[in-house]
């Protein structure tokens, strides 16, 4: 970067679902205030996030959040304007094979695939789809893997009968060695092309910016974050994680409802208290 975009000396990722939001799905007042601050000080504030663009951007848009944004899991990534600057996925065909072997077996789960803003599921009215939908604040579009308009699919979503998730997952691992299979809440798997994942995301934009992701913080909730919060310098786990995580977490935040991303920023002197 030239002395006009001098390369930032840290930047800040951080998952949404669990991380920035409580358990009522809402950022709070003190959170915001500390994007806010994070951004004027001029580190970068990036938003890392499993769900599709058509599930984060109003969700931004209510906060009056405009950043960098990792949509599905490090599948499309887009700049501050919106524009893609990344984009990593499998072809329609890998993609039928992966629903039709989570079909012919019977799993007891139900599928969507992402494609872009482009967010398809077979039955919009199975309650499982419904609960993300709502969650997300989005709605799906009820077609087959065939009605997708682009050759790229950036993630097959498994919704997973509540505590069957484990069952699914060993099931796609067996079958898809291949893929990039992340667990991200105790009833979502994602299904990816090796090589996605959220790390990979901010391994991407630290390239970018000319900045050491050692230099980096970063915050999130469950397995899918993981590999993120290993890659960089500083990556913070929620307190309220699965337990089996929180066991081994070098660095614990507060937990979601308790403003913890927001306090952790605070500690760190990047925002005020």
């Amino acid at each position: 970067m030239d002395e006009r975009n001098p390369a930032p000396r840290t930047a800040v990722f951080s998952d949404i679902d669990g991380t920035l939001l409580n358990s009522e799905h809402r950022i709070t007042p003190r959170t915001r205030r500390a994007i806010a601050e994070v951004q004027e000080a001029g580190v970068p504030f990036v938003i890392v996030t499993a769900r599709g663009m058509t599930g984060t951007y109003p969700l931004l848009e209510g906060q009056g959040i405009s950043c960098t944004v990792v949509t599905q899991s490090g599948g499309v990534i887009l700049d501050e304007s919106r524009r893609v600057i990344h984009h990593h996925g499998f072809s329609r065909a890998r993609a039928q094979e992966i629903v039709d072997f989570v079909e012919a077996e019977r799993l007891p789960a139900t599928w969507s695939a992402y494609s872009f803003e482009d967010w398809v599921a077979p039955d919009r009215s199975d309650p499982r789809l419904v609960t993300e939908e709502r969650i997300v604040m989005a709605r799906a579009r009820e077609g087959s893997v065939s009605s997708i308009e682009r050759d790229e699919v950036q993630k097959i979503l498994c919704l997973c009968a509540r505590g069957r998730t484990p069952e699914v997952e060993l099931r796609l691992r067996e079958r898809f060695p291949d893929l990039s299979i992340a667990v991200s809440s105790d009833t979502l798997i994602e299904v990816m092309p090796a090589g996605t994942s959220k790390a990979a995301a901010v391994r991407t934009l630290c390239d970018l910016w000319g900045l050491d992701p050692v230099d980096a913080i970063a915050f999130g909730d469950h397995y899918n974050d993981l590999p993120m919060l290993e890659a960089v310098g500083r990556g913070y786990l929620m307190g309220n994680a699965p337990a089996e995580l929180r066991a081994r977490a070098a660095l614990l935040a507060p937990d979601n409802d308790h403003d913890g991303v927001a306090r952790v920023l605070e500690e760190l002197g990047l925002v005020g208290a």
